[in-house]
């Protein structure tokens, strides 16, 4: 601050700086003339609690920040990941509490103040949510056969970081690799040779653990366990490894074309031919309130055949084996309900989810009559539309 006479001159104003300034003159009476200087500056902000929160899922927890500047500072809360779990872009106040929060709010939250002078001010508050083990399985049923490879995968989520084991038959799998099939074949001399034939191996890339089955054998099918646990809980996924086929689905029209016959189409997934088939079959009738079917009451009536090498299509890259069989002696304009299993050297399928379907519904009959000598002609053309039966549900 420097004065010259009458003139105060401040340089390089900082907000201490501000107040009110009296300028007097030594007059009678005395003269006094009042100066009142506010300075405005940029925001500056500062958070009220640890940059870093570890929260338990399930728990909430509350943000907060101060500001200063002049004029008094505007607060806002965002996320540098996108929206905050509210679904808004941004929140105006000091605190911002988030109830019941999960991993998916995880992130770093930012604290701006805006004044409007110079540039905004941010803190930074990075939420960290520690939760028990969350486990999804690529396949929950994995098909395969003798000599080939898989992997069986489970994708797993936890903080901490939790422990991932694999069990078979409630025995656990060694974290690298397991000796699976040991010789012990005599060599000249009477010494014995160990060889080892290990190949089932453990590995896993960030979330997700694979279970590598090299040289399938059948005694290698059953189910494995994964298991994940860390200090919040414990969570386990079981994969089926077989050689059994894929329940077959259907994929033939449920309107059939022929008054007492039908040809149904269907496909599975095996690793290993289909060996036979069994169809049940049973009439069945549409409830007119629910829209559903429902199976009448009798026996099902089934269909079982041995299945030759060259009755299916079959994709050797993916398994695939598609089949056709044509069902006789069905009644004409009859709904009719089907499910279907298949079997390969290892045993039954599951059965297809149910399958409605029915024989030529119309029937078109011409009658035509003549009037007698002296009457004028007539002809008459009647369709008699055959409809199956009917319930109705309360």
């Amino acid at each position: 601050m420097t004065v010259d006479g009458s003139r105060l001159t401040i340089s390089h104003t900082r907000p201490r700086d501000a107040g009110t300034f009296l300028c007097q003159f030594d007059l009678e009476p005395p003269l006094q003339l009042k100066h009142t200087l506010d300075v405005q500056y940029a925001p500056t902000v500062r958070s009220l609690v640890p940059p870093e929160q570890r929260v338990a899922k399930g728990k909430g927890v509350t943000l907060e920040c101060t500001a200063r500047g002049n004029p008094e500072p505007i607060i806002r809360w965002s996320r540098q990941e996108g929206p905050l779990p509210s679904g808004q872009r941004s929140q105006q106040g000091h605190r911002l509490t988030l109830d019941a929060v999960d991993r998916h709010m995880e992130g770093t939250y930012l604290c701006t103040a805006d004044n409007g002078i110079g540039e905004p001010a941010s803190a930074a508050m990075a939420l960290t949510v520690e939760y028990p083990p969350e486990i999804t399985t690529e396949k929950d049923i994995v098909r395969t056969g003798e000599g080939d490879q898989v992997e069986l995968v489970c994708v797993v989520h936890g903080l901490p970081p939790p422990d991932v084991v694999w069990t078979r038959d409630g025995r656990p799998l060694p974290d690298t690799i397991m000796d699976t099939k040991l010789h012990l074949p005599q060599q000249p001399g009477g010494r014995a040779h160990a060889s080892y034939d290990a190949h089932v191996s453990q590995t896993h890339f960030s979330h997700r653990h694979t279970l590598t089955i090299s040289h399938v054998t059948e005694k290698d099918f059953g189910a494995y366990v994964c298991i994940a646990e860390n200090a919040h809980g414990q969570k386990s996924a079981v994969i089926q490894m077989t050689g059994l086929p894929k329940p077959p689905v259907v994929t033939s029209s449920p309107n059939g074309g022929e008054s007492s016959r039908y040809t149904l189409t269907w496909e599975t997934e095996s690793y290993y031919p289909i060996t036979e088939f069994l169809i049940n079959v049973n009439k069945s009738a549409t409830c007119t309130q629910r829209n559903h079917t429902v199976v009448m009451a009798g026996s099902w009536e089934n269909v079982s055949r041995a299945v030759g090498s060259d009755e299916a299509v079959v994709s050797k890259e993916t398994h695939h084996h598609a089949m056709v069989y044509t069902l006789e002696g069905l009644q004409v304009a009859t709904d009719y309900v089907a499910v279907v299993r298949v079997r390969n050297k290892y045993g039954w399928s599951a059965e297809s989810n149910n399958f409605s379907f029915s024989t030529k519904k119309a029937m078109a009959v011409l009658q035509s009559t003549s009037g007698e000598s002296g009457q004028t002609g007539t002809s008459g053309f009647i369709l008699l539309l055959v409809l199956p039966l009917s319930l109705t549900v309360m």
